[in-house]
């Protein structure tokens, strides 16, 4: 069994519920617990628990994490915090959750589940690094007790990926950090993107976790009425499971903290490698893997 927590910026891109779905789903997996990242939390936590709920899953604890970024000061945090409202939280006006999230602080949480552990879990973060970099920097020690599975990062382009662009301090404290680091990045999650027809296939089963990920979905997608989501956090949830997925390079990644026109870059560099960077991806495996996971 795969113990994993999932450190999530849900309700943004909808990739992030589904990967919720999918960790819940997968016989190959222990959620341990859940964290929320960036901005608003509090709402991204409740919409965890209205999909854990959906999942029948009422026991895996949900935990409020950092919504500010390293460098961000606490007023501008707390004006763009109350402005963040995606699509996706609409959900929450007409399905409020019996379950709430726990009291204790998400880093906290990360901290004490991790160090007072086997040594078997994964930290699988799907949103930006801003909770992990925290219980990195609060207990080094966590480098020798758990590995991370990111979704983040790109090596195959000169823009920044989003989830790094959005706190790249972050970013750089944790692949400073020394721990053992798998990247997901752009390379290969752009790879698996959903059709429609994929789309209505999870719809189209009658349960209450995928009624809600099908309106979740079409949340996301606005005025466009097929969505086709890009699976980017359910691949690193696999790649946990699975590492025959994606085929890894060994790399010196650094993080790109000054230069505002490219702030946020993921760039290989010389030295000691850090980071197993996925390079390449059996899409069709992993997608038939990821439906006929939402579909069983």
């Amino acid at each position: 069994m795969n113990k994993i927590i999932l450190d999530t910026d849900i309700g943004d891109d909808i990739d992030d519920a589904l990967a919720l779905a999918f960790a819940v789903l997968n016989p190959e997996i222990e959620l341990v617990g859940v964290t929320t990242v960036f901005k608003n939390t509090e709402k991204r936590a409740a919409l965890a628990c209205c999909v854990l709920e959906a999942l029948d899953e009422t026991t895996i604890p949900v935990y409020v994490g950092i919504g500010k970024t390293v460098s961000q000061s606490i007023p501008d945090w707390e004006r763009i915090a109350a402005e963040h409202q995606p699509r996706q939280m609409e959900i929450l006006t007409r399905r409020q959750p019996s379950i709430q999230p726990h009291s204790t602080r998400a880093v906290d949480f990360i901290i004490d589940t991790i160090m007072s552990g086997n040594g078997d879990i994964t930290l699988v973060p799907v949103g930006p690094l801003t909770n992990i970099a925290a219980a990195l920097l609060v207990e080094p020690r966590l480098i020798q007790k758990t590995r991370i599975c990111l979704m983040g990062g790109a090596i195959d382009r000169i823009t920044p990926e989003w989830n790094v662009l959005c706190d790249p301090e972050a970013a750089r404290i944790v692949f400073g950090s020394g721990a053992k680091i798998t990247m997901v990045g752009l390379d290969v999650t752009t790879k698996c993107k959903m059709t429609y027809d994929q789309v209505k296939t999870i719809g189209a089963v009658q349960r209450p976790i995928n009624e809600i990920c099908f309106e979740l979905i079409h949340l996301w997608g606005g005025d466009n009425p097929e969505p086709r989501p890009t699976l980017h956090d359910p691949l690193a949830v696999a790649f946990v499971v699975d590492s025959s997925l994606c085929e890894t390079q060994e790399l010196r990644i650094a993080v790109e903290t000054r230069a505002d026109h490219v702030q946020g870059l993921t760039v290989p560099i010389d030295g000691r490698p850090n980071t197993s960077v996925c390079v390449d991806v059996d899409s069709e495996r992993f997608m038939d893997h990821f439906l006929g996971t939402l579909t069983r």
